[in-house]
């Protein structure tokens, strides 16, 4: 066998392994939430996402397919006749520093999604490599630039505006 065509085979397989992975994943994911009352990660989950727990009334979590969002969790609260939605895109981390993508779109996006203003869409944008960071500015990757090699006061902004809108 050719050594290209054994690469090839090794990499498709461990991509089929990894995707099989993400799946099971998304089904842990769903069961736990579908769980909540006894899952100690869903409860912890719950709390992260500002709930109440003693609020709740139920729980649903289904899969979704073909949108971004891998799960959504309905979550009904009690005595006010209100459901709120949850979506989640559920990643496999598959290597060992744990960083993963989370999602392709663009801050633009974000922008209108949630009104971040242009100063730290700016930001973001340099973090994510949409824009180019000055040449002149040494850094660690020059297609983008680090939250670390961000002025304190960018990076409070930053930080200050994802408290503000964290729900």
């Amino acid at each position: 066998m050719n050594n290209d065509l054994f690469i090839r085979e090794k990499l498709a397989k461990w991509g089929s392994n990894t995707a099989k992975g993400g799946f099971k994943n998304e089904n842990d994911i769903v069961a736990k939430f579908n769980n909540w009352r006894k899952d100690k990660d869903a409860r912890k989950w719950l709390k992260l996402m500002n709930y109440a727990l003693k609020e709740i009334e139920r729980v649903k979590a289904v899969k979704i397919h073909g949108y971004k969002t891998d799960v959504q969790i309905q979550i009904t609260i009690y005595m006010k006749e209100a459901i709120s939605a949850e979506n989640l895109s559920v990643k496999l981390v598959s290597n060992p520093q744990g960083f993963n993508q989370v999602d392709k779109r663009r801050i633009d996006r974000y922008v209108e999604l949630w009104n971040i203003p242009s100063g730290i869409a700016n930001a973001l944008k340099l973090f994510t490599g949409e824009i180019s960071p000055d040449k002149n500015i040494k850094l660690k990757d020059k297609r983008r630039m680090l939250l670390s090699e961000m002025s304190i006061g960018v990076r409070d902004r930053i930080l200050q505006f994802l408290e503000q809108i964290r729900f």
